[in-house]
């Protein structure tokens, strides 16, 4: 079901000196099994996490900020660095009082930022999903040379870029320097403690294929799967694809849900029955809950103008 995702965004403050705040976009059922936080790669933002969010927000709480610098958030001139953008999600779950265990699903670099969580905060985490994921963020060999400017060049070439990336040139430059360029996969996947699914594409050129191919090997507790057919963005070109494997690495399809509800196997399905006794009669694809967006009435207005 279609989504409006801009009527759940909310704004988290992430830092006070400078005054950074995050767009995040916060989906929560009545009763959810798990709580996931997407985080998108290098120049990416939330929505491009767009049919994971409509599919798993009928039953799971999703989390899926714009990185600082990336999307709707703030965009400071600040370091850009791997522990700064850690400190930026640990300050969202920290903003959203979530104690428990949380999956991260993470796209290209957000699945180093997804590892890096998983390595310093084990107790946070509870499996990991990491979506066209490499050893080694070498990025295009034009891009690499055009970061490599000062930061006044880079503000001519700042309207063609932002067609293709959702970021300033100087965030990305940062970025580029302090975090993406600097990470090793071969030192910090086998480091790995949680149950981990790699989905990857066989026609992803953005890295070179050997280090795609390396990830799964470096992993403990892996589940690794092609799903053929797709380039870098693999959770876009192949959504649906991607949404049966983390429901299968969920083990989550048998019962399924809507399974659970018509029988009440499922404690929170069993709770919802109690409240509405009507809810084993819909259909298999309508939702039991929709979560009410914090929006504002004209936000609410708007969306509907669109």
């Amino acid at each position: 079901m279609p989504i409006d995702l801009d009527l759940y965004r909310r704004e988290v403050r992430v830092a006070i000196k400078p005054d950074v705040r995050l767009s995040v976009v916060d989906i929560a059922p009545d009763y959810y099994k798990h709580t996931f936080l997407f985080l998108h790669g290098f120049g990416g933002n939330a929505m491009q996490w767009q049919y994971q969010l409509e599919t798993l927000s009928h039953t799971q709480r999703v989390i899926a900020p714009d990185l600082r610098g990336h999307g709707l958030s703030d965009k400071p001139h600040s370091d850009y660095s791997l522990s700064e953008i850690l400190a930026d999600l640990e300050a969202i779950l920290d903003v959203f009082g979530i104690t428990g265990k949380i999956i991260i699903a993470g796209h290209s670099f957000g699945g180093a930022l997804a590892t890096e969580l998983s390595i310093t905060r084990p107790k946070r985490v509870e499996k990991l999903i990491l979506i066209a994921a490499t050893t080694h963020y070498k990025i295009n060999p034009l891009y690499r040379t055009l970061l490599k400017f000062p930061e006044k060049s880079l503000n001519l070439i700042a309207p063609f870029v932002r067609k293709q990336l959702w970021a300033p040139p100087y965030a990305l430059k940062s970025m580029h320097t302090r975090a993406v360029s600097t990470w090793d996969g071969r030192q910090r996947y086998p480091l790995i403690s949680v149950p981990t699914l790699v989905i990857r594409g066989h026609m992803d050129r953005v890295f070179e294929k050997p280090q795609f191919e390396e990830v799964p090997r470096l992993i403990p507790q892996i589940e690794d799967i092609d799903v053929g057919a797709s380039g870098h963005m693999v959770m876009l070109e192949r959504s649906e694809a991607t949404n049966r494997a983390i429901a299968r690495f969920l083990d989550e399809e048998k019962p399924s849900w809507s399974h659970s509800r018509k029988t009440g196997e499922e404690p929170a399905a069993s709770l919802l029955i109690k409240e509405r006794p009507w809810l084993p009669y819909y259909d298999e694809d309508v939702p039991d809950t929709i979560s009410i967006p914090q929006a504002t009435l004209p936000d609410l207005l708007g969306a509907t103008a669109r």
